[in-house]
């Protein structure tokens, strides 16, 4: 069997831990800029918001109290979902993080009668530690298991075994097609025009007619629907990722360099910390700027940059320096940007990499050892979010962050490095 673990309402429930006053209140979490609605409380779904609603459409449920409407805090979520995903693995011997608020388990070797006090084992432990509440769906595929998770969701079962072959298809008989795992809307119109309206009628089609209607990708669905393990992610669990990216939308257009350079160090500070989070060493930034599509006058400029480092490193000195000199290069004074990121690119595990023929070697050796002690240092002293004690100087510079980007305004315990 496998499992699946899924938060419920993922953002407003970490909203909820740091103002417990939300609870019960119909909560919804809006995009950067405050754009649209990204997640809902049940209270707020029961008001008919829809997700991916503007915000402009539910601003009369918001200003007469109704509705309370919150700028996203992603750092905050993604410190919570890091948390949340160790609790996970000390349930399975092997997990996969498929998503900020979603796991796969691996259980095997784990015999079925004692999975549902698993599960329960877990949601205990995530509301007791973490105060965010999870649903847990056990069943013999990730298909499955997904539906699994949304029975329990709008049951409100914290956990959900499906191992009956026939309560399984009297489920997938009440579920419209367009809740399957990997069908969209697209291929949801497209399976209309064949009469199959349900999860259940999908499962009824003979295999030959599935895979010459929608393919190699429709016959995994499909058998996984029957019970055949066949879709692979493994590749989602692997320490050490290919690239890691920190992007961010400005609520204005900007121009001034000195705000660019401090979200570019910011942004460069972040990257470094989930590098040294992997144990792992980078050996290519790229920075890019991008104005606004929508204000034309001196059409749309998108400038990118990248550099390679003689030595892999993970240190935030030497990336912040290395981001901050491509903004240099790509920044240009007559454009207002509204986006900008830092990508760190081949990644590979820590002390990997081969020294040059002509580096001194031991000097180099001690160098970086003691980077990595102060590195370490840094990571202890700014355990999570909100809890940032000491930052690079570079990173100063703005006077005011709002809480639409997840950082503080306020930088009176910050010190300078």
């Amino acid at each position: 069997m496998l499992g699946l673990v899924d938060c419920n309402n993922f953002f407003v429930s970490c909203e909820r831990t740091l103002d417990r006053s939300l609870e019960g209140r119909a909560v919804v979490v809006l995009s950067n800029n405050d754009g649209c609605v990204v997640a809902r409380s049940n209270e707020a779904k029961q008001l008919g918001i829809k997700m991916g609603q503007p915000a402009f459409e539910i601003r009369d449920l918001i200003v007469h109290g109704d509705v309370v409407a919150l700028s996203g805090n992603h750092l905050l979520y993604r410190d919570i979902s890091l948390r949340i995903h160790d609790i996970f693995r000390r349930y399975a011997p092997r997990t996969i993080d498929y998503s900020v608020d979603e796991a796969f388990l691996d259980m095997e070797g784990i015999p079925d009668d004692v999975l549902e006090e698993i599960g329960l084992e877990i949601c205990k432990r995530c509301w007791a530690e973490e105060h965010i509440p999870v649903t847990v769906g056990f069943a013999p595929s990730k298909t499955l298991t997904k539906i699994a998770t949304e029975v329990g969701k709008k049951s409100s079962r914290r956990v959900v075994t499906l191992f009956d072959e026939q309560e399984r298809k009297q489920i997938m008989d009440r579920l419209p097609i367009r809740e399957l795992w990997g069908i969209g809307r697209r291929l949801a119109k497209r399976l209309y025009m064949d009469g199959i309206y349900t999860i259940g009628a999908f499962y009824d089609r003979e295999i030959m007619w599935v895979r010459s209607k929608l393919g190699i990708n429709g016959e995994r669905s499909w058998r996984e629907l029957h019970g055949q393990p066949c879709i692979e992610l493994s590749h989602l669990d692997r320490k050490v990722q290919d690239s890691i990216s920190e992007t961010r939308t400005f609520a204005t257009d900007i121009s001034d360099f000195d705000y660019l350079r401090s979200r570019i160090a910011i942004f460069c500070s972040h990257v470094a910390r989930r590098l040294r989070a992997m144990n792992a060493e980078c050996g290519e930034i790229c920075v890019f700027l991008s104005s606004n599509r929508f204000h034309t006058e001196r059409g749309y400029h998108s400038p990118a940059a990248g550099a390679t480092f003689a030595t892999a490193t993970s240190n935030t000195a030497d990336i912040t320096a290395a981001g901050i000199s491509l903004l240099e290069r790509i920044y240009d004074p007559r454009y207002a940007y509204k986006r900008a990121g830092v990508t760190l690119n081949r990644i590979h595990p820590a002390m990997m990499s081969a020294p040059s023929l002509f580096d001194d070697i031991e000097g180099e050796r001690q160098a970086k050892e003691k980077a990595n002690k102060l590195m370490q240092a840094i990571d202890r002293l700014n355990p999570g979010v909100g809890e940032r004690v000491i930052r690079l100087a570079t990173e100063l510079n703005i006077p005011h962050i709002g809480h639409n980007d997840g950082y503080s305004s306020s930088f009176g315990a910050a010190k300078k490095v």
